[in-house]
């Protein structure tokens, strides 16, 4: 298993009322501390250092790798979008429009229940589950999706390729992997899918989409942190403001680690904190890969 499962794993969801089992599942490989919660496109939360990627009920995912695409987004979610068709009722948590086919969807209330969200997409006849979870600012917006959650329970691969796409903002984009403001849904699509959204999280909240801490905008962005040592790396993260809690061998996360041990994954768990795997021997990395910058 991936240094970064193993980290995000580490991390403890809240799963709290609402949610399928395949969020549970997900959200179990994404975090493990009290956390709360929600985002739209393609696949996991923390895919690399570079990015970031939701457990009980009745019907239990297979434990099995699955495959999914990170798709960072642009915090404006709210923002509507004007086609010129007919606008939701003003009470309404989600912006849907039919449009050329497709149903074109924007969250207006980041701060919904999920069971809103929900009955807003039954009434369009979309068996889809969107969640909208606490994330950094840098990764606020950020959207996921699983295709087909069927197939995912039976434990097949699912492609992050589907027709659920994203809608991405006009103008000019930072971003390398685009800045969508919503998804664009076939009207005829039948499968059954999970949406998952980041929002700015609150004072307080554990991200429930942590990103790595060496991506754009987190405190060690473009510094080459893997397997310098639980000092060297503690320190640097402190000098950002930054406190450090530390993983090892499936254990809960401690406030310190050995300090000549060495760290191999980090992501952001809150503002302010952050969540380290170490162990006693260097990781194994590609001498020639360098940070994203």
């Amino acid at each position: 298993m991936h240094d970064l499962d193993r980290l995000v794993a580490s991390l403890a969801p809240d799963p709290g009322p609402g949610m399928t089992p395949i969020a549970k599942e997900l959200l179990e490989e994404i975090t493990a501390h009290p956390v709360a919660a929600h985002s739209v496109t393609v696949s996991p939360a923390i895919a690399s250092p570079d990015t970031v990627s939701p457990a009980t009920e009745q019907a239990r995912v297979p434990r099995r790798r699955r495959t999914w695409v990170t798709v960072p987004a642009l915090a404006a979610l709210a923002t509507l979008l004007s086609f010129g068709v007919a606008q939701a009722p003003a009470s309404a948590a989600l912006d849907i429009r039919l449009v050329d086919g497709a149903y074109v969807i924007t969250v207006k209330d980041l701060m919904a229940e999920p069971e809103v969200y929900q009955r807003e997409l039954k009434a369009r006849g979309l068996d889809i589950t969107l969640e909208v979870v606490p994330t950094s600012a840098s990764q606020a917006g950020g959207i996921f999706v699983l295709h087909d959650l069927d197939r995912l329970r039976a434990g097949h691969a699912v492609s992050a390729e589907g027709p659920i796409t994203t809608i991405d903002a006009p103008g000019t984009c930072a971003r390398s992997a685009g800045c969508p403001i919503g998804v664009k849904v076939p009207a005829d699509f039948d499968k059954k899918a999970q949406i998952t959204l980041g929002r700015p999280a609150g004072p307080g909240e554990k991200y429930r989409m942590p990103p790595g801490i060496a991506m754009p905008g987190e405190p060690l962005h473009c510094v080459a942190y893997v397997n310098k040592s639980v000092a060297e790396v503690g320190a640097m993260l402190r000098e950002r403001g930054v406190t450090p809690s530390y993983v090892a061998d499936w254990q809960r996360a401690q406030p310190s680690a050995p300090a000549g041990w060495y760290v191999h994954e980090g992501v952001m768990s809150a503002d302010g904190e952050a969540l380290l795997l170490v162990g006693p021997e260097p990781r194994a990395v590609d001498q020639h890969a360098k940070p994203r910058c």
